[in-house]
This record gives structure tokens, C-alpha cells and sequence, in this order.
């Protein structure tokens, strides 16, 4: 299923420097694009508290997780208007 773009919300957290890695990047983006924290987890099949200790980057998502959010932000860079 091809998660819809959403507009940037603010409740989507940002690792701090001293955790961020390219998983709490990359669930960052992929939260932005499904309009928050409560879709991205629906969307993943995740515990929005789990989600949020990833985001936060307290801790590495497992594999598959962090793959569905790949997904999402690579479907995301076909979408229309977006400059290749």
C-alpha cells in the first residue's frame, strides 16, 4: 500500500545530534510524508511508543521497520512535482 503525502508536521521528533543515525533520519522523513507519528506507526504495524524511541534515536528500529520507512520515502521521491 502507497502511503498518500502529507503536509510536515511538527509532532514528528528529531534525533538529537548525539543519536541521530540514518534510522531516526530516515523515520523522520517517512513521518513527515504520512502527516505524523500515530500514521507512520499505524503504517509500519508498530507501537507509537516504540516509534518514538526510534525517532528520538534511543534505540535501532529492527530491519524490516526500518525498510518499510525506506519504502515509504523512496515512493515519496515519484511523486508528482518533485524536481529528480
Amino acid at each position: 500500500m502507497r502511503p498518500s503525502v502529507g503536509s510536515p508536521v511538527p509532532e514528528c521528533p528529531v534525533a538529537p545530534a548525539s543519536r541521530e543515525s540514518t534510522y531516526a533520519r530516515v523515520l523522520h522523513r517517512a513521518c513527515l510524508i504520512v502527516g505524523g507519528v500515530a500514521p507512520l506507526a499505524h503504517h509500519l504495524g508498530v507501537a507509537e511508543v516504540e516509534l518514538q524511541k526510534w525517532l528520538h534515536g534511543m534505540q535501532d528500529p529492527p530491519y524490516d521497520v526500518f525498510l518499510g520507512a525506506v519504502e515509504i520515502v523512496l515512493l515519496n521521491l515519484e511523486a508528482p512535482g518533485r524536481a529528480t
